[in-house]
């Protein structure tokens, strides 16, 4: 593998539970990695660990050699439920990360206005979250993530709670910006379709406490065709080494 940017040795517990067991994996520049398993299997503790909002019990989480630290790297996080201001506008809010970095008003309206662009909100930047759908306020949250051009960008099951044509139609939107951008993205999920079709590479996590149990190198052609029957062939292939009911 090439210099990874993302290198991740380590176990959590809280108190005497065992929550992430051994868990390694190196991730490159520019990959989107996504991480499945089933629901309660530490994967939101995972995305905690790797953000450094949490610390590991053992072991280490290290950003470009250095341990990871959010006061220091350029990580981003974006969480299943999007967590719009609610007296903030769509470019007030895509903005605030970089004015509380120090970014002048002047240069943070123009990044903002590139990423409202990116993730296909334009001409929506002075609307407040209560005039617009989950969809678009999941976008802002993508847009504020990509607004401060992380090094690295979590995704903690974005999708997770929007309806089936607004998750697919959301899948397609995060490829097209990934294409795009390039940044490097660990993308978790308990979505085994989704994983499928948005990874470079798939990390399978058991049941608690959950380890590694296999790795996926997703070698499907973009973009992907969810009827395409190598991708049936894959998601039936990670299926059975998952402990999902779906």
């Amino acid at each position: 593998m090439d210099s990874p940017l993302l290198d991740v040795s380590m176990s959590k517990s809280f108190g005497k539970i065992d929550v992430l067991r051994d868990i390694r994996f190196r991730v490159r520049p520019n990959e989107f990695l996504v991480v499945v398993g089933p629901t309660g299997c530490g994967k939101t503790t995972l995305g905690n660990i790797l953000s450094g909002i949490d610390k590991p019990t053992s072991g280490h989480v290290r950003i470009m050699g250095e341990d990871v630290n959010p006061h220091i790297h350029n990580i981003s996080y974006v969480l299943q439920e999007p967590s719009c201001i609610p007296w903030y506008t769509m470019m007030q809010d895509v903005t605030m990360g970089l004015e509380i970095r120090g970014v002048g008003r002047a240069e943070a309206v123009s990044r903002g206005s590139e990423v409202i662009k990116l993730v296909g909100l334009e001409g929506y930047e002075n609307y407040y979250p209560w005039q617009i759908s989950g969809g678009m306020k999941q976008r802002v949250a993508i847009a504020r993530a990509y607004a401060t051009s992380p090094d690295l960008l979590i995704m903690d099951e974005p999708f997770g709670h929007l309806d089936a044509q607004t998750r697919y139609l959301m899948q397609i939107e995060i490829m097209r910006i990934w294409e795009q951008d390039r940044k490097t993205v660990v993308f978790i999920t308990n979505n085994i379709e989704e994983a499928v079709y948005l990874a470079s590479r798939i990390l399978v996590l058991t049941k608690l406490p959950a380890t590694i149990k296999k790795e996926y190198v997703v070698d499907i052609p973009r973009p992907r065709d969810l009827t395409d029957e190598r991708f049936l062939e894959v998601r039936a292939e990670i299926t059975q080494q998952c402990e999902i009911v779906e």
